[in-house]
């Protein structure tokens, strides 16, 4: 049966989706195994369903892997993640966006005492 992935605002027509206690996997077709990496590469979430209703939403997911196999089909595997790594994706998040910040805040400072602008 075929199924539809949603990742990103983009529609994947997918078979054989399996779910594990951490894992979905799904396999894809119509697309190279490039484009299906370039697709699910940087997924944050995802959802599945029949093209009208949804029925697996997967919001803490990432990309794990692609392989293809002697018959060619391409599968994707997306690694779901516990509480923990939720917790860590957050703090590696939060802690960009604070080096950010305090390379602006140094910039500024820096101008400020040895002049220049900002």
């Amino acid at each position: 049966m075929n199924e539809i992935i949603v990742v990103g605002g983009e529609n994947y027509t997918a078979t054989n989706v399996t779910t594990g206690t951490d894992t979905i996997s799904f396999t894809i077709s119509g697309l190279t195994v490039e484009e299906v990496h370039t697709a699910f590469k940087n997924a944050r979430s995802l959802t599945v369903g029949d093209g009208t209703n949804t029925y697996g939403n997967y919001p803490n997911i990432e990309f794990e892997s692609v392989t293809i196999d002697a018959e060619e089909n391409i599968t994707v595997v997306m690694h779901i993640l516990n509480r923990i790594e939720v917790q860590i994706r957050e703090l590696q998040a939060t802690q960009a966006e604070l080096q950010v910040a305090t390379a602006e805040h140094d910039e500024v400072i820096a101008a400020m005492i040895f002049g220049g602008e900002a």
